[in-house]
């Protein structure tokens, strides 16, 4: 990767707080937990929480965040979300402090944002070893 991705890639993960994954078939997350626990992910072990609508696969916190995996239909979407009200209030904080400009300086959120990627990353690689990736 040459110095222009990585300062592309670096942009990105400044900004974009979410990945996604698209499948050819609908899985349950069940299914979709089984396959991510062959993964290796930097923020941990996956694991399936909730109930009904409320169902999701979470990874442990991190601080105020915590990167949770939902699937709609054929879509996987990676994405940070906060970690209680606290990190709620922690953010909101930020922000005020600094004219808006806090999720673009926090480098926790830049380095939760790499991990949604990373986890991504991690998820296409499996699902793309069992044929389950949907192909342009």
């Amino acid at each position: 990767m040459g110095l222009f991705d990585k300062f592309k890639q670096g942009s990105k993960d400044m900004i974009k707080s979410y990945d996604k994954v698209k499948l050819n078939q609908k899985l349950s997350y069940e299914e979709l937990h089984e396959i991510m626990k062959a993964g290796t992910y930097p923020c941990g072990e996956p694991r399936l929480t909730g109930k009904g609508i409320m169902h999701c696969i979470q990874f442990p916190p991190v601080d105020k965040y915590v990167i949770q995996v939902a699937l709609s239909g054929t879509t996987v979407t990676i994405t940070k979300i906060y970690n209680g009200v606290g990190g709620i209030l922690k953010e909101t904080v930020g922000d005020a402090v600094t004219g808006g400009w806090y999720n673009a300086l926090n480098g926790e959120n830049i380095d939760l944002n790499q991990m949604t990627r990373i986890v991504g990353e991690e998820l296409s690689r499996l699902c793309g070893e069992k044929g389950l990736l949907k192909t342009a």
